[in-house]
């Protein structure tokens, strides 16, 4: 294969993930809202069997069945967190290498795109939550840095958030001209963006002060967080942000203790 198809593969497969990372989880996680109920028994992880099967009967000729396998892995003791994360991102990823070996072709992928997005359609009307947002829920809204187009962390973010008890938006428009709009139109606590690689540095750094002006909360709190920040703690005060993230599961805490320090100061 020439240099030219490699790089297409490898773009394919990046985009493959992306379907996964920028559109599927984040309209799963953000509508899985509801408390888990307590386990008797130990998590069901997936592993490379699960990929193994599940991409498989994504390439197939015929159409399978593809939510009742889930279904079972979820009955099994798999979180939906587990599937998302676990699951549904690993096996676009392995269908991208199956294809990046020639062990299957661009219509076999392009099918196994549309059946992921069909298999997450049924999977957001299994996951709805009836419940409203409690109205007196503190708000943060989530974005990628301006150019960013890795989200993955971004949407993890937002799962833990809203498990705590926040109410979450999310926005992935990459010149942040909707989010400067819910800013100016909406009331929130915090932002926090997410930033991947240092090309877009600059651009996240001239954000902020824009993001801050264009908010009706005066005391907005902004966090960043991303392999961008990851040992470079002077990046904060460059970013012009009041705290980092290193992992998604610590944003609600840290965010919850730059509130109360808000509050004890006044």
């Amino acid at each position: 294969m020439n240099s030219g198809g490699v790089q297409r593969r490898l773009r394919w497969r990046d985009d493959l993930a992306q379907v996964v990372e920028a559109e599927i989880i984040p309209r799963l996680m953000l509508a899985h809202r509801s408390e888990r109920p307590v386990r008797r028994f130990p998590a069901r992880l997936s592993g490379a069997d699960d990929i193994g099967r599940l991409g498989a009967l994504l390439l197939l000729p015929e159409d399978r069945d593809v939510l009742a396998e889930i279904r079972g892995l979820i009955a099994d003791g798999m979180s939906l967190e587990e599937v998302l994360t676990g699951l549904l991102a690993p096996t676009a990823r392995h269908i991208g290498r199956l294809w990046e070996e020639d062990l299957c072709d661009f219509v076999q992928v392009t099918t196994a795109m549309a059946r992921l997005r069909r298999l997450v359609h049924d999977l957001e009307t299994l996951s709805l939550d009836p419940h409203p947002v409690d109205p007196a829920s503190r708000r943060v809204l989530l974005v990628p840095a301006p150019g960013e187009t890795h989200t993955f962390g971004l949407t993890l973010a937002a799962h833990f958030f809203a498990e705590a008890g926040w109410e979450v938006t999310t926005s992935f428009d990459p010149h942040l001209a909707d989010a400067l709009e819910r800013l100016r139109t909406e009331w929130f606590d915090v932002i926090g963006l997410a930033l991947s690689c240092d090309v877009c540095l600059d651009r996240l750094v001239a954000a902020v002060p824009v993001l801050r002006r264009a908010s009706r909360n005066r005391d907005l709190q902004v966090i960043v967080g991303g392999p961008a920040f990851h040992g470079r703690p002077d990046r904060i005060r460059l970013a012009g942000a009041d705290a980092v993230v290193d992992d998604a599961r610590d944003a609600p805490g840290i965010v919850q203790s730059l509130l109360d320090l808000r509050i004890r100061a006044c």
